[in-house]
């Protein structure tokens, strides 16, 4: 099973004003590259990979570059649609009034959030259903 990962890398100025063509080719000769996109702000490349494994080994392989100013490896965190199957609109907005709004996962709520959300989603599929939410 592939891990897709996400990296985003500032380019030290001097190699991106100058040697931009150089650190796409260096990009692009790591296998595990899918692509590459310029981005602004505060880091001007999205790196988008694919290991076999961890994408820590695929980051490893790029750390070393003499190009690379700052480097942040973004989480994936996988969606889980079969999680809301067979859910009314109701019973979705009374479950969107549990989730915080903030950036994240189940793992930012309480205990007790958790079992609210894991109740609901029970009530609604009976006794046969199953979250997939651990308290």
């Amino acid at each position: 099973m592939a891990t897709t990962g996400y990296f985003m890398i500032a380019v030290a100025e001097e190699f991106y004003r100058n040697y931009y063509q150089d650190v796409l080719r260096d990009l692009k000769a790591v296998p595990e590259v899918d692509s590459i996109e310029r981005i602004s702000g505060t880091y001007n490349l999205l790196v988008k990979v694919t290991a076999p494994m961890r994408v820590i080994f695929v980051a490893n392989k790029i750390l070393p570059n003499k190009w690379v100013k700052q480097f942040y490896i973004l989480k994936v965190e996988p969606f889980k649609p079969h999680d809301y199957e067979g859910l009314t609109g109701d019973e979705l907005a009374r479950l969107e009034e549990l989730i915080p709004q903030s950036l994240g996962s189940y793992g930012r709520l309480t205990v007790e959030e958790r079992l609210r959300i894991k109740r609901l989603i029970h009530e609604s599929r009976g006794s046969h259903g199953d979250a997939g939410i651990s308290p």
